[in-house]
Parts: C-alpha cells; sequence; structure tokens
C-alpha cells in the first residue's frame, strides 16, 4: 500500500495527473489481483477440451477488470491530493469505496479485499464485528502507510503526532479485538450447547466427479461416509454442494439407500435439482435437508442458489458471447436459474440456518431476511474448481470472516477445500482439508447481533464522509 501511494506522489508531479494516477493505480491493481486470483485457470482445466483454450485470456482479463476500481480510486484521489497525512486518508477512502462499488456492480465480487490480510478469528479481523469488511479496509488501508507520515513536508511536532494518532488507533484495535476473544474464552470442539454436525467431503477432484465413469463410485463412497465414526456421532451431517454427479431426487436407489443408513440423523447436500413444466426443464443449484420419519425420507427443506456465478453457472450477454464460442462452465442442457431470493433454511434438530452455496458466502450482508432470525450458517461449495493453491484456502477465510460479521456461528462442507465447523469469532472448531473425511463438533452458541450485523454499512459510510470532508477541507484551505 505504500507503494502505491508513493507511486501516486509521482503522479501529482505529471501534467495528466489524473491518467497518470489512473493507469498506476490500475497496474497495481492488475498485479495484486494477477497475484492473488490467478488460480481461476484450473477451472478452466476440468473439462480441457473445451475450456483450456480461454484459459489464458481469463486469467488476464478478470484482474485486468478488477484493476479498473483502483485506477478510479488513484484517478479521484489525485483530483484532490496533495502532500502530507490528508492524502493518506483521501487514499484509503478512495480505495475502500472502489471496493465497495466492485463488491457490488456487475453482480460483484467481493473477493480479498485489502481487510482480508487480518487471519480470521485473530484479534484485529475483530474489528469486522463493529464496522464489516468495508470499515476494516479504509482502516487497514489508512494505518498501513501511516509511516509514510515521517516524509511528509511539515513541521517535525505534526509529523510524529500523526504518527502517535496512528499507533493510538492501532493500540484501540488491538484492545477491541483481545477483549472479545478474552470474553469468548478457549477453543473447544464440544463446548456448544447445540447438536453434533460432521461436516466433510468424499474427497474427489472435480474432474473426477464429472468422468461419467465414476458415477457409482462416488455415490458409494458418500454413502459410506454415513457408516464412518464420526457420522454415526452426529445429530446432523453435511456434505457439499453437488456432491453427486446426477440429479439426486431422481436417483431412488440413491435415496433409498440414504434412507436405510441415515436412521435419527439428519442430512444436508447439496445437489443439482430440475423441475419441469410444459416439457421445459428448469435447473437450480440447490441445497437439500433429509430426514427419515416413518413414512420414509423426507425433504425438509430446499434452498435454491441465488447468486449464480456469472460464466460458470450462467452467461452473461448470452448473445454476444455464445457468437465467440464461450460457454459457462456448468451447464445441464442450458443454465441454472437462480432462485428466488436469499432465504432461512429450516433444519430440524437445529435452529434455522442462514444458507449459502459457494460464492454467496463472499457477500457481506447476503442474506437479510436471516437477520435476527437464524442462529448458524451453513455453507456448501465445490473448491476443487480451484485447485489446491491459494484458491481454496482464500474462500475459507472469507467464510469465516462472515461469522465474525453476523455473530453466528458457521457449519461449511467443501469438496477439495475447508470443511469446518467455526465459532461467532471466526475461530476454527474443527476442521477437516484433504481426502474424504469430516470435522465434527457441537454448534458453537450463538451471540447478539453484531453492530454491523444490526446497522450494516452505515458506519463505514459515515467514515469514509469524514475522511473525504476532512481531506477536502485541507485541500482547499491550503
Amino acid at each position: 500500500m505504500m507503494g502505491l501511494v508513493v507511486m501516486m506522489d509521482g503522479a501529482s508531479l505529471q501534467k495528466r495527473r489524473f491518467a497518470s494516477a489512473f493507469w498506476r493505480g490500475w497496474a497495481f491493481g492488475f498485479g495484486y489481483f494477477l497475484a492473488g486470483m490467478f488460480w481461476i485457470g484450473n477451472a478452466f482445466l476440468v473439462d480441457a477440451e473445451k475450456f483450456a483454450m480461454i484459459m489464458p485470456l481469463a486469467v488476464t482479463a478478470l484482474p485486468a477488470a478488477m484493476g479498473i476500481y483502483w485506477g478510479l480510486a488513484g484517478g479521484v484521489a489525485m483530483l484532490a491530493w496533495r502532500a502530507g497525512a490528508t492524502r493518506l486518508m483521501l487514499f484509503g477512502t478512495c480505495i475502500a469505496l472502489t471496493e465497495y462499488a466492485r463488491s457490488h456492480l456487475f453482480t460483484g465480487l467481493p473477493w480479498n479485499l485489502p481487510a482480508y490480510i487480518w487471519t480470521p478469528g485473530g484479534v484485529w479481523s475483530q474489528l469486522a464485528a463493529l464496522i464489516g469488511p468495508y470499515g476494516l479496509t479504509l482502516v487497514t488501508c489508512v494505518l498501513l502507510t501511516a509511516p509514510l507520515c515521517l516524509s511528509s513536508p511539515t513541521a517535525r511536532s505534526r509529523r510524529f503526532g500523526q504518527i502517535g494518532c496512528a499507533i493510538g488507533v492501532a493500540i484501540a484495535i488491538y484492545a477491541y479485538g483481545f477483549e472479545r476473544l478474552l470474553t469468548a474464552g478457549g477453543v473447544d470442539p464440544m463446548a456448544g450447547k447445540g447438536p453434533i454436525i460432521a461436516a466433510g467431503q468424499a474427497g474427489f477432484s472435480q474432474k473426477e466427479v464429472w468422468d461419467p465413469a465414476n458415477s457409482v463410485r462416488v455415490a458409494q463412497t458418500y454413502l459410506n461416509l454415513l457408516d464412518a465414526p464420526e457420522a454415526q456421532k452426529a445429530d446432523i451431517v453435511v456434505w457439499p454442494e453437488a456432491a453427486f454427479p446426477f440429479l439426486l431426487l431422481e436417483e431412488p436407489l440413491v435415496l433409498n439407500q440414504i434412507q436405510e443408513k441415515l436412521r435419527h440423523r439428519t442430512l444436508v447436500v447439496g445437489s443439482v435439482r430440475r423441475e419441469t413444466a410444459n416439457e421445459k426443464s428448469t435447473y437450480f443449484n440447490s441445497l437439500l435437508v433429509f430426514d427419515v420419519e416413518s413414512g420414509g425420507l423426507t425433504t425438509r427443506s430446499i434452498y435454491d442458489k441465488f447468486h449464480l456465478v456469472p460464466f460458470g453457472e450462467y452467461l452473461p450477454l448470452r448473445t454476444v458471447f455464445s457468437a465467440l464460442g464461450i460457454a459457462s462452465l456448468v451447464a445441464y442442457d442450458g443454465e441454472m436459474t437462480p432462485g428466488p431470493a436469499p432465504a432461512l433454511l429450516n433444519v430440524p434438530k437445529a435452529h434455522f440456518a442462514d444458507p449459502r452455496i459457494c460464492y454467496e458466502i463472499i457477500f457481506p450482508l447476503f442474506n437479510m431476511r436471516a437477520k435476527g432470525k437464524a442462529r448458524w450458517i451453513l455453507n456448501v461449495s465445490i473448491d476443487a474448481w480451484y485447485g489446491d493453491i491459494l484458491g481454496p484456502d482464500q474462500h475459507f477465510a472469507q467464510a469465516r470472516y462472515r461469522a465474525i460479521e453476523t455473530g453466528m456461528p458457521l457449519v461449511r462442507a467443501a469438496s477439495g477445500g475447508w470443511s469446518a465447523i467455526v465459532d461467532r469469532f471466526g475461530r476454527t472448531v474443527a476442521q477437516h482439508r484433504s481426502g474424504a473425511g469430516y470435522a465434527i463438533a457441537k454448534l458453537p452458541d450463538y451471540g447478539s447481533l453484531t453492530p454491523y450485523a444490526r446497522f450494516g454499512d452505515g458506519l463505514f459510510f459515515v467514515m469514509a464522509f469524514a475522511l473525504l470532508s476532512i481531506s477536502l477541507w485541507r485541500h482547499n484551505r491550503y
């Protein structure tokens, strides 16, 4: 961050300040996103014959597009840029506001916000419970560039006063996080008062799951997981998104075997499902909740994924991209259909859950219907798309931030990624990373609504407005 501010200082000396700042910001953002998201290329190798040719374009095009936001942040900041500490407040605010825009415009992609440099569950990450990830991004950008105050062309006493102020803010943030974690106590998988939950996966790569020759093996592996010691102890078993390589609700043989093995437990599993009307089929990426009554296996509730992945589950500007020969990565006789809205999921033996399928978990405040009603977050995903480098770790880290922000524990099952139970402070209570197996723990306790859950991004906008006002006032004064 300090390097980017120094680049902006250089741009302020150029004749075309806005253009110079824009391109410097874009170049920095392009490198930032390329380094953090190169792993998306792995998704194009799952069906390599069809998609490998466009992998280089996709790997570079997405960071290039994301870099535009950082370019705009640099260009806009340059309009009121002046030497001194105010440029650091201006810089941090512009980055935070453009990151907010990146998270919402054109379906949004809030991946790798600067706030996420802080380990979820650690002291610094706890500030997200108060001001959310965009507020934490703003504070992070300002504090990490604060040492540049020492090079400001102002009086020595003022420079050290500015550094002292930054240190004071950092100490206050640390004290807030430290106190939250001190009050929380230690981490114990069986300390919760909720049901015992086993969340896990069968350990297949996405290429293996998609190979028709493996359908029986994948199904049998998951069925055998119901007999695993961890699953036998559990009240609720959770499997990943689209765990089976077929439409589970249309496979009575598999459903019968689930019924025989499930007995008193509840099963939550991701599956593609189909609805047919007027000889036309509609496909949904769904989360299914099963349990067994006297009449047999019962589907207790269903959640259909609302926020679909562009170019993954549907093709935006379909006419244009189809003409270019580009198709979505996942297709069942066409595109997926989004569910009607984010919803609550009724899970027997537990309170209502806030369901998130795959990358829905990276969106803060995604499900406002869950506010004050849900008591835990339930996330299923296919992280096998990402390969074994960075992607699954980043996805898990961002999921843990949702627990901090909402004050709700998180249960996560991800094929090819981290399956885990996480407490409301973002700390991992139990986890499982690779191969067939489970993370098992009692559902951690729910806390009261956090300030961020109550007020959303309101405090962030107040902070941004205040810092912008100070920056503009100082710019106009001198």
